[in-house]
């Protein structure tokens, strides 16, 4: 700023060649103050190739992201997809709710169906609204449901200052971030989902006969940018978080509170130039390791090009992932128990304290439906730390080793019945957990009244719990007989099923409870939990 001023100084324009030059330098000049004193304005740049910190401009302080929360729309989409419950070729139907979203949209119709691949290039070029609300519906069941799932989601990864309350960014004043937490989600998006973080370098979408094009510009008109978003409402002004790599140095940035578009392109990219001259082309910045658990592959010694991989290319997607070099043996694959280790990503020496212990988050095939324990037309959320857990918590692989869940939960036994699968065991009856602390009933949900035996009426909702991967169908009907006894009553009206899988030449039967609604699902599961029955919530499909 202070050398803009000083260029603009009469005494050192030259009078004929630079008038046009120096009237610009001192309109921003003058425009520097006004955005600073803008509650709105806020801005980062981190090298990403070393964490540090390169700019800070109010990064911790809270402002509206508007249309940036479909990056979290979209690194909820990716993990799905890399968990193997959502493809590119998916369809995705458009709702009479999604398709009354406020503008901007594709503007399809109720019960239009979108491939996914299109509806995230949609979200990406178009910043689509209708499409968010659709793709956050065939996830979750509602909006508000993803948007609790979105929450706790950015605690995982370390944005500790963000509340989603909607997936498409539309105003909500709930709806809140800082800089820095964007910046921590735009560098996981890049550490963990490379191959789909491409899309958001899309420059074009065609869809319907319409031509859309990106709105971050910075694209065309920027060297080195590679995404990733831009955003905009009235409460936010024009926000953008921007990722370039050139000459081998790579930044991100985020600047919030813009009063147009071109003045947001401008300061971005003022801010680029200036970190540019001080970023490093060492790369000793670790990503944290967060690892998804991706969908059990078929052993091949040399996979054969699939249809659906041709489909999508000519599309415009990604290529896939390359296929395991050795695969896990059938009855492991079969059970599918990934641990992922979520740490937060450090930014810089002012970069928030990381947690004492990091969480660790269990997934197993099939990959738990997004089913969030919400009454029905209940207008009061509870806090994201109460939210009800996607998958339980899991060992880390001693044998001694506990793992905490920050949730108040046992830990779990599905690594354990792997194992025995592995070894061709049958999976052994949980032992009775004690209660929880006193400190730790808060975060869990009262238990569902308990009926008697035989006079419950049987329940119809489209969610199911399962409990455990058998050998054989007598075990599965053991185990979940036990389960019933064990619960009181309180799976008396949900219909016990073995249902067989086939895992290359042996024959395995995955114990389910079916008939609940969301809420009954979650709230059940978390008390089996308290028992050490281990469970997770699926769609019934």
């Amino acid at each position: 700023m202070y050398e803009a001023r000083k260029a603009s100084h009469p005494l050192r324009c030259p009078p004929a060649r630079a008038a046009i030059a120096c009237a610009l330098l001192a309109c921003v000049a003058a425009a520097a103050p006004a955005y600073a004193d803008d509650p709105r304005a806020a801005s980062m740049v981190i090298d990403a190739n070393s964490g540090a910190v390169l700019h800070n401009q109010a990064a911790d302080e809270p402002v509206h992201p508007a249309s940036l929360t479909k990056m979290m729309t979209l690194y909820m989409t990716f993990e799905l997809i890399e968990m193997g419950r959502l493809d590119y070729t998916t369809k995705i139907k458009m709702t009479e709710e999604a398709a009354a979203a406020a503008p901007s949209k594709l503007e399809l119709e109720p019960g239009e169906e979108v491939t996914l691949l299109d509806a995230i290039k949609g979200l990406v070029t178009k910043s689509a609204n209708d499409v968010a609300v659709a793709l956050a519906q065939h996830i979750a069941g509602s909006e508000v449901n993803f948007a609790r799932l979105m929450t706790r989601k950015a605690r995982e990864i370390g944005m500790t200052h963000t509340t989603f309350r909607n997936a498409s960014g539309l105003p909500d004043p709930e709806q809140v971030t800082t800089a820095r937490d964007m910046l921590t989600l735009a560098l996981h998006l890049q550490d963990d989902f490379p191959r789909h973080y491409t899309l958001f370098a899309t420059r074009t979408f065609t869809y319907a006969g319409h031509i859309y094009r990106n709105h971050n510009t910075l694209l065309t008109r920027y060297r080195g940018t590679d995404g990733i978003k831009t955003g905009y409402t009235r409460a936010s002004g024009f926000n953008l978080v921007s990722s370039v790599r050139r000459d081998g140095k790579h930044l991100v940035a985020a600047v919030f509170g813009g009063d147009t578009a071109r003045e947001r392109n401008v300061r971005m990219q003022s801010l680029l130039n200036a970190a540019f001259a001080k970023a490093s082309t060492k790369i000793t910045r670790k990503p944290a390791p967060v690892l998804v658990a991706r969908a059990p592959q078929p052993a091949r010694a040399k996979p054969p090009r699939r249809l659906a991989d041709t489909a999508t290319e000519k599309q415009g997607a990604p290529p896939p992932s390359p296929e395991p070099a050795s695969p896990a043996p059938a009855r492991e694959r079969e059970t599918s128990i990934a641990v992922a280790k979520v740490r937060r990503v450090l930014i810089g020496a002012d970069a928030h304290a990381a947690p004492a212990a990091q969480s660790e988050i269990t997934a197993a095939a099939p990959r738990p439906v997004f089913a969030v324990a919400v009454a029905a037309g209940s207008s009061t959320q509870p806090a994201p730390p109460r939210f009800a857990p996607l998958a339980p918590a899991a060992h880390d692989g001693a044998p001694t080793a506990q793992t905490t869940s920050g949730l108040g939960l046992p830990p779990s036994t599905l690594s354990a019945q792997a194992a025995d699968l592995k070894r061709g065991a049958p999976s052994p009856a949980p032992a009775l957990a004690p209660a929880p602390p006193p400190q730790e009933v808060a975060s869990i949900s009262p238990r569902p009244e308990s009926k008697p035996h035989g006079k419950a009426k049987s329940a119809r909702g489209p969610f199911e719990i399962q409990i455990g991967a058998y050998s054989d169908s007598a075990d599965a009907e053991r185990h979940m007989a036990a389960a019933r006894q064990r619960t009181n009553g309180m799976l008396d009206p949900y219909r016990a099923i073995a249902i067989p899988v086939q895992s290359g030449t042996n024959q395995l039967y995955r114990a389910r409870f079916r008939g609940f609604d969301a809420t009954a699902a979650n709230e059940t599961c978390v008390q089996l939990k308290r028992m050490q029955i281990d469970c997770f919530v699926l769609k019934t499909e």
